[in-house]
């Protein structure tokens, strides 16, 4: 499983987005001591949701997760870091 490091922003930007390429099991790890949020979608497009509204991932916890071919990950936390294992 390859694992990717994130720096976070406060808000939702593509540099922290991820794009599943064919149905893929994936884990979302917050290494920080602060609130990472998370949502998915199927476009490219800046999720309508503030980042308040993600699903929160808690300080250092993990969610397993299965992803659908095309979909996207978008996760956010202000002074915040994830990493994602694909």
């Amino acid at each position: 499983m390859a694992t990717t490091a994130y720096d976070l922003s406060a808000d939702w930007t593509a540099a922290n987005r991820y794009t599943a390429n064919g149905e893929t099991d994936v884990i979302l790890s917050n290494t920080s001591g602060r609130v990472v949020n998370w949502v998915l979608t199927n476009s490219n497009a800046t999720p309508a949701l503030s980042a308040a509204q993600g699903h929160p991932l808690l300080p250092y916890q993990s969610r397993a997760m299965k992803m659908l071919d095309g979909e996207r990950l978008w996760i956010c936390g202000a002074a915040a870091s994830a990493s994602l294992g694909v």
